[in-house]
């Protein structure tokens, strides 16, 4: 028995230190931001300045989730690692209501900094442990959506969980991850000297669906895009959007995308 005590105690300690890893991470990241804000500031754009690879790529994921997730204008979304707000205003501009939460404090005070200046509406930011989301009660949501997060979780099944809670009765999570079995991820990113992310996991399409069942979401839906990389330059971006389109039709070869978006309903 006490083995197992301080078995289980060594793992919450470990979870502890790798969740404070990737928050400095991001603290660093947000602190790091500071120009870019002042000029999305100035901008009075939803978005963030970046390269036009950058936006197609997240274009890309909203417009997967939105179609998956089927939700009217007006819906409330619960939005899981939403950073400094890239793929929030966004969607708040498309018409729904938005809760964005984040483990960085950095992150979250610089898209409230945003809220603020332009007083948008229906939209909210929120530091939150993606594995215990407080101070909302249960079924609240109709939707809970999230990029590029989970990948970083020490407990994505504890997540999904908490998705799983806070949607209403007939509502659903669309959460993307990245693929196993995509070249990029295991073959082309050491060979550019492409720096790992700290604490990344990758998944076959099979074990995201375990997850989500386990979670206790049906009729889950599994959707593999994303071919191109959103750091290349602009310049490359028809030919991005050329090969994209052409191997998503591809049967064999679209299980090779570098995402992986699964969609889930709460019965």
């Amino acid at each position: 028995m006490k083995d197992s005590a301080r078995g289980k105690r060594s793992v919450r300690e470990s979870d502890r230190r790798t969740k404070d890893q990737v928050r400095e991470f991001y603290e660093k990241q947000s602190a790091g931001k500071t120009a870019d804000l002042e000029k999305w500031l100035n901008s009075g754009e939803a978005r963030i300045p970046q390269p036009r690879t950058y936006y197609y790529f997240e274009d890309r994921k909203i417009a997967n989730a939105l179609e998956m997730a089927r939700l009217p204008r007006g819906s409330k979304i619960l939005e899981i690692g939403c950073n400094l707000g890239q793929m929030t205003f966004v969607l708040n501009q498309k018409g729904y209501s938005i809760v964005g939460t984040d483990i960085s404090p950095g992150a979250i005070e610089k898209a409230r900094t945003r809220t603020q200046r332009y007083r948008l509406s229906d939209i909210t930011f929120e530091v939150q442990d993606a594995e215990n989301i407080e101070g909302h009660p249960d079924g609240e949501f109709d939707a809970a959506f999230s990029f590029s997060t989970f990948r970083y979780l020490t407990d994505p099944e504890k997540a999904l969980r908490e998705c799983f809670r806070l949607v209403r009765t007939g509502g659903c999570a669309v959460i993307d991850f990245p693929n196993k079995f995509c070249p990029w991820f295991s073959l082309l990113k050491p060979a550019v000297f492409v720096k790992k992310h700290i604490h990344d996991h990758l998944f076959t399409a099979s074990q995201v669906r375990d997850l989500m069942r386990r979670a206790g979401f049906v009729n889950v839906e599994i959707r593999r895009f994303l071919f191109a990389y959103k750091e290349l330059p602009a310049a490359l971006l028809p030919a991005l959007k050329a090969v994209d389109y052409i191997f998503e039709r591809l049967p064999l070869i679209r299980k090779t995308a570098a995402i992986i978006m699964a969609k889930g309903n709460k019965p």
